[in-house]
């Protein structure tokens, strides 16, 4: 049957498509420039940034990353930047008469850093500017050398482990070390989730729970070139669950939580850290999501002011804010690379994080070597756990890279 369209219909349908086709092009994306302005920070000596760093602007939702090096001026131009949400990063390595020159501070080789989200939308000028500081502190000599938090399959996490390296030449005393985790969501866990209310705090890092090495001051030695493993739990984790490969019966030290209940396991053959500021659960669980760590020393803890969490209510145990100055080390995962709205340590402090592939499967993060000197291996130390620290299949507790 031979079915003929009436005009008026004809006519409107051909209206509709010009009319979406129009509105197609109308909504197409155009790209945009972006400029980033880098600095150093106000009690530097200097605060104009020169040529030649490199400046990452990496997509958060994946796929598009884009690098230049900045003019003279310190400033770097994007072209043709999809309009979105970016990270964007920086690190600057320094010489001693460097660092010293450009901070007035310090004079040691040292590495710079500086990360921002920005987002990138449409403008009705030439781009969009964005300012990007550089800031940071020497490497410390005591660092986190692998950090296992991700747990194996049946949601077993009790074999989670913490180990510290002596990275320096000199033995150290470990008195008096602390070890915190950082409060804060790791990323988008589930629809209501926000970064950290903390973010805007470039100066501090705000503690769930501190741990302490014990002792008087010189009982506890750390020599060159060795570690200690902080168990969370130090028995033989195979014998617990056949998914696990890690034993810990021989750690140098565990966070045991003493309860009324005796609901974690105080294991008789491993010497107990000093339970400093608990605000967890029945035992120290780092999130399996990707947690942030810091290793500092305070000679008056309880000066340390302890502070409300922004929008949580009074009940809310308070956090404790340590000041900068006094981190030694860091470490940061969040729950996948899309996350960086979600650091907690500031990038100053720590430029970049690690990501797992997913939570329960076994993987560890372990720091790279940087130097092999005559049988003493310095392992890197950039101020930026992305470029430090690799993923790994399987825990390695004790073994150097």
């Amino acid at each position: 049957m031979n079915t003929k369209i009436p005009k008026f219909f004809s006519v409107l349908l051909t209206f509709i498509i010009l009319f979406f086709s129009v509105s197609c092009e109308d909504e197409e994306v155009q790209p945009i420039n972006v400029r980033i302005q880098l600095s150093y920070p106000d009690d530097f000596a200097t605060q104009q940034v020169g040529a030649g760093i490199e400046v990452t602007l990496r997509s958060t939702t994946g796929g598009n990353e884009l690098k230049a090096l900045t003019t003279a001026t310190g400033e770097v131009l994007f072209e043709g930047v999809i309009p979105g949400e970016y990270q964007a990063e920086a690190t600057q390595q320094l010489t001693a008469a460097e660092a010293l020159t450009i901070t007035g501070i310090f004079n040691e080789e040292m590495a710079l850093n500086g990360s921002a989200v920005v987002d990138a939308a449409p403008s009705p000028v030439d781009g969009q500017q964005f300012d990007l500081e550089l800031s940071g502190t020497p490497a410390g000599d005591l660092v986190f050398k692998e950090v296992y938090y991700t747990g194996v399959p049946d949601f077993y996490f009790s074999d989670q482990f913490i180990e510290i390296y002596n990275n320096s030449e000199n033995d150290i005393f470990l008195d008096g070390l602390c070890i915190a985790d950082i409060w804060g969501a790791s990323g988008q866990i589930n629809p209501n989730t926000t970064p950290t209310a903390f973010s805007n705090d470039t100066d501090h890092v705000y503690a769930n729970s501190v741990w302490r090495i014990p002792g008087s001051g010189q009982e506890h030695v750390l020599r060159s070139g060795e570690s200690i493993i902080i168990a969370q739990d130090g028995i033989d984790h195979t014998a617990e669950n056949d998914n696990t490969t890690v034993d810990l019966s021989n750690a140098d030290w565990e966070t045991f939580n003493q309860r009324d209940d005796n609901r974690d396991v105080d294991s008789p053959a491993v010497p107990n850290l000093e339970r400093v500021y608990f605000t967890g659960g029945f035992d120290w669980l780092i999130t399996v999501f990707g947690p942030a760590l810091v290793l500092f020393r305070t000679d008056d803890f309880d000066a340390l002011e302890k502070v409300q969490v922004p929008d949580l209510p009074d009940t809310f145990s308070p956090r404790v804010k340590i000041p900068k100055e006094l981190l030694i080390d860091t470490f940061e995962a969040l729950r996948d690379g899309d996350s960086g709205s979600f650091k907690r340590i500031p990038a100053g402090v720590d430029a970049g994080f690690v990501f797992a592939t997913d939570t329960y499967v076994g993987e560890s993060f372990r720091r790279t070597l940087a130097i092999d000197q005559s049988g003493r291996k310095i392992l890197q130390d950039t101020n930026n756990s992305g470029n430090d620290f690799e993923r790994l299949d399987t825990p390695t507790p004790g073994v150097l890279p």
